[in-house]
């Protein structure tokens, strides 16, 4: 197949649930799609080649959705197409971006020294057995574009994400003898103070700031007993000057609370503005310049080379109820995403 529809080929990818685990339905699809290309399966993923030059840029997107939810008006795996724009599960994060990359992959013009890997992988909405378990499997490469929903934005970094559990203990008691025990949530709000007021050092040139929050606390037996234990769960984003290791050992330096470490998979990413990839797609998109990608995304899988996560669609649809994708915004994808290989590739 030389060359997609774009609308019609993320219609038809939202036609197919594809809820995190369940990607099969996508993944044959997408082989029939990409057949010239002797596409791979590998697991719930698949991947494709077209070029056989050693300077390989890597195109990924995620086939995998979130469950849709009670909020939903509309039948969401059915891809209406109405006010210039698909509806349908997933249409936006990232079945739009998928589609876009897809018809790059197959129409993008590439010298006889270049190469171009797509790889629709699962399980970005979860963890587990997406890009991270691919990678070693795919031919070595030498840049790459993340395709997620950035209104076509250039993003060039993301903030890590480290997660922690904080667990206050204290002595149960008689909550009208309150002497004779240790009251676990004074304990715990003291920390959420010290917490507050932590240093996190300047902001980071890309990225920004480092931050920390309590986002969920829980304590307490019953109202006349003196609570025994209370646990606090924190949600710290992070930069290359204040990583996941460094931070997590601010927190337990600071505090009276035992620090559990729940997750610190997602370290965080940031692409030089001299990179050619992150120069490509901003002349390509027209922007001016770089900014970072506001969540977490398989960027983190791709750290090791000049990366960028770039596509169509807006943020705020992601996992809202009658998700939608603007006809315009896949369109427009769909040449940003082309314009940025061949700049790549054949840069004056």
């Amino acid at each position: 197949m030389s060359s997609v529809d774009v609308v019609e080929l993320t219609r038809e990818l939202v036609r197919r649930p594809s809820i995190s685990g369940n990607e099969a339905a996508c993944v044959a699809f997408l082989a029939e799609v990409l057949a010239d290309h002797s596409p791979t399966v590998s697991g719930r993923n698949i991947w494709a080649t077209r070029g056989n030059g050693p300077r390989t840029i890597l195109l990924n997107s995620h086939t995998d959705t979130v469950p849709d939810s009670p909020d939903w008006t509309r039948d969401p795996w059915e891809p209406t197409l109405a006010d210039d724009r698909v509806y349908g599960l997933g249409s936006n994060d990232a079945k739009g971006p998928l589609a876009g990359l897809v018809s790059a992959f197959l129409t993008a013009k590439i010298p006889d020294d270049g190469r171009l890997v797509l790889a629709a992988t699962c399980d970005e909405e979860t963890g587990g057995q997406g890009l991270g378990v691919l990678r070693p499997e795919l031919p070595e490469i030498y840049a790459a574009i993340i395709g997620e929903p950035t209104s076509c934005a250039v993003c060039s970094g993301q903030r890590g994400l480290l997660r922690l559990r904080l667990h206050a203990e204290g002595k149960r008691a008689h909550a009208s003898r309150p002497w004779q025990g240790e009251n676990a949530i004074t304990k715990a709000a003291r920390d959420t103070v010290l917490l507050d007021g932590l240093d996190l050092g300047p902001p980071h040139p890309l990225l920004g700031p480092a931050t920390l929050q309590v986002t969920m606390i829980q304590g307490g037996i019953k109202t006349n007993v003196i609570p025994p234990a209370c646990t606090m769960e924190i949600d710290a984003r992070t930069h290359p000057d204040m990583d996941n290791t460094k931070l997590r050992e601010l927190v337990e330096s600071s505090i009276a609370s035992r620090v559990e470490l729940v997750s610190e998979r997602f370290h965080p990413v940031a692409t030089p503005d001299e990179a050619a990839i992150v120069d490509a797609a901003l002349r390509a998109s027209g922007s001016k310049e770089a900014r970072i990608f506001g969540g977490v995304s398989d960027l983190f899988w791709v750290r090791d080379v000049p990366a960028i996560v770039l596509g169509p669609g807006r943020s705020e649809q992601s996992h809202a109820a009658d998700e939608w994708i603007e006809v315009k915004q896949l369109q427009r994808g769909e040449l940003v995403y082309r314009a940025t290989i061949e700049r790549y590739f054949f840069a004056s």
